[in-house]
């Protein structure tokens, strides 16, 4: 069985959403955190600046959700592509011929038209990105175009640990981005930015789910500035914090 395979018989036929969301549940403020949602925002900004009237590719579509809300942003059209058969059909509840269309791909195949915007979310880290994103690029994405994914990192002690530790929580493929990762991507595009979050967030995100009933704490306020410092500022730590928003532009003088 190839990756996209076993990445499809883990969603289908495995259990990794229930313990994955029972990991979200246990320590909630790292996920709702100032910080957290503060980069939420600015994803979505940075998606909504951007596909106004343009045509959108999702690579890992999940039950169409994030297709949605593309589309009443006033995108011209969202195409949504996943391995797995059970949450494609669930996307297709939110399907519109010729706005939202829906289909269950690997990343790998070829897609039916150019895209203005490809965009992922926590998606490109189950794939062999570093195969498929240069293709994508090069084929897929129109001049002047930008790949947008939201990923998690793993050069932090901590998150190699939660890694170790949560194994049922992740499919056997998955694998954060490491600070070799994010070079590669500095190598393989000539425009290539990440804005990291959640580093003093991560690790209070935690202690405070345990002592605090709110995730808009002081604490983790404090954190969010702390976070923000340190990722302007401390540039070799930024690998270490624990996700982080991709960024890729094509040039409109590239065919």
């Amino acid at each position: 069985m190839d990756r996209a395979g076993r990445e499809k018989e883990s969603y289908d036929e495995g259990k990794v959403w229930q313990v994955n969301d029972a990991w979200h549940r246990r320590f909630s403020h790292v996920f709702q955190c100032p910080n957290t949602l503060r980069h939420e925002r600015l994803s979505e900004e940075i998606l909504r600046e951007n596909v106004r009237g343009k045509d959108v590719l999702e690579i890992g579509c999940g039950d169409g959700e994030n297709a949605a809300r593309i589309s009443a942003m006033g995108s011209a059209f969202v195409y949504g592509i996943d391995v797995s058969p059970a949450v494609v059909f669930k996307a297709r509840e939110r399907e519109i011929p010729g706005r939202i269309e829906f289909a269950v791909a690997d990343a790998r195949e070829e897609v039916p038209r150019r895209f203005d915007v490809i965009f992922g979310q926590s998606a490109i880290h189950h794939i062999a990105y570093r195969e498929i994103l240069p293709t994508l690029y090069l084929k897929t994405l129109k001049p002047g175009g930008l790949m947008l994914f939201v990923e998690p990192l793993g050069s932090s002690l901590l998150i190699r640990a939660y890694w170790r530790l949560a194994r049922g929580a992740h499919t056997a493929d998955e694998t954060p981005l490491l600070r070799a990762d994010l070079s590669w991507f500095r190598e393989t595009f000539e425009d290539f930015e990440y804005i990291p979050f959640n580093y003093a967030s991560f690790y209070m995100g935690i202690v405070s789910s345990k002592i605090f009933r709110r995730p808009d704490n002081l604490l983790l306020k404090a954190c969010d500035r702390v976070d923000g410092f340190i990722a302007r500022r401390v540039r070799f730590l930024r690998p270490g914090f624990r996700r982080a928003i991709l960024l890729v532009r094509k040039p409109l003088d590239r065919s």
